[in-house]
């Protein structure tokens, strides 16, 4: 038959009430508009190497079963202040804490509690083909470049459940807000204005399934169990006197890095990091104007920590 069209998909996911069982997908649960998904069966196979007269092969077999799903969303607000925008459950399950005002703001920063770090059930329905992961928890990357919108990219792991035929769903409560680009986006590093064409960081979770004999996919669900997040910007080059890119780095000495998507109420993103420390400085070119490639830590800001950055909606 055949006939699967790859740029027929939607993506659901929601919230586990039990850590680990699947939960039932609707038409809600797929309301984010999304890019490149992608879907991995970790499945490793056991090789059956017995000694005899032939060179030729034992069958192998199928051993533990996991499962990642990949995707992109844009960077944007719901429309409305105090609402949060339709991708923060993926950043809930990203170790992400969500913490809303009600008509004025909602705000992420990083979580450590594990208790506090719910575990989802996502698919991708591929013209008629269901691929879905549970006990899933995530990683998320942020890019944006100048006059481009910021992009989200998640990855999930977690357990496998199996390829079953299943319709596509039909999508609802999708956000109609547009995003804005990396524009007019205040960015500034330690109090100074860096020229920047582009930015990123990686929150760089650290993603482990929890083995569990008792399952016939070998797992229970997935745990985060540590992170390190870290960024880059491509500012210019700049004189000692205006900002000391080599001297911080070798001082440890860091700074607020800040910037923000839009100015429309409902549609502000604002990122804040108190506390971005260089990591490494290279040269770089950008059509003959010097660059440099600056690396950052996202350094903790308060003995307590949780705090390393902010997301707030605004």
């Amino acid at each position: 038959m055949g006939r699967i069209l790859s740029n027929r998909v939607v993506l659901a996911g929601k919230a586990e009430v039990t850590e680990g069982t699947a939960i039932a997908l609707a038409g809600a649960d797929a309301n984010n508009l999304i890019m490149d998904p992608k879907f991995d069966a970790d499945v490793p196979m056991f090789k059956r190497k017995f000694l005899n007269n032939s060179l030729s092969p034992q069958g192998q077999i199928a051993t533990t079963r996991g499962s990642a799903i990949a995707f992109k969303c844009e960077v944007k607000g719901s429309g409305t202040a105090g609402t949060a925008p339709a991708f923060g459950k993926y950043l809930k399950s990203c170790g992400f804490k969500e913490v809303v005002v009600a008509a004025t703001s909602v705000t992420y920063s990083p979580e450590s509690s594990l208790a506090a770090i719910p575990t989802m059930t996502i698919a991708t329905y591929r013209d008629g083909l269901r691929k879905q992961t549970k006990g899933a928890r995530g990683n998320a990357k942020y890019s944006a470049k100048s006059g481009e919108p910021g992009m989200l990219e998640f990855e999930f792991i977690g357990v496998d459940v199996d390829v079953t035929d299943v319709a596509l769903p039909t999508p609802s409560g999708i956000e109609t807000t547009i995003p804005f680009p990396l524009l007019s986006a205040v960015f500034s590093i330690a109090s100074f204005q860096a020229f920047v064409s582009q930015l990123q960081f990686d929150m760089g979770n650290v993603l482990e399934r929890r083995g569990d004999i008792n399952q016939a996919s070998g797992f229970i669900s997935t745990l985060l169990t540590d992170r390190e997040p870290k960024g880059s910007f491509d500012p210019e080059d700049e004189l000692v006197a205006t900002h000391d890119f080599y001297g911080r780095w070798k001082a440890n000495t860091t700074g607020l890095l800040t910037w923000k998507h839009g100015s429309t109420a409902g549609n502000i993103v604002t990122f804040s990091i108190p506390k971005a420390q260089y990591t490494k400085i290279a040269e770089g070119d950008r059509n003959g104007i010097a660059t440099l490639n600056s690396d950052f830590l996202m350094q903790r800001d308060t003995v307590a920590g949780d705090d390393e950055l902010s997301i707030a909606f605004t």
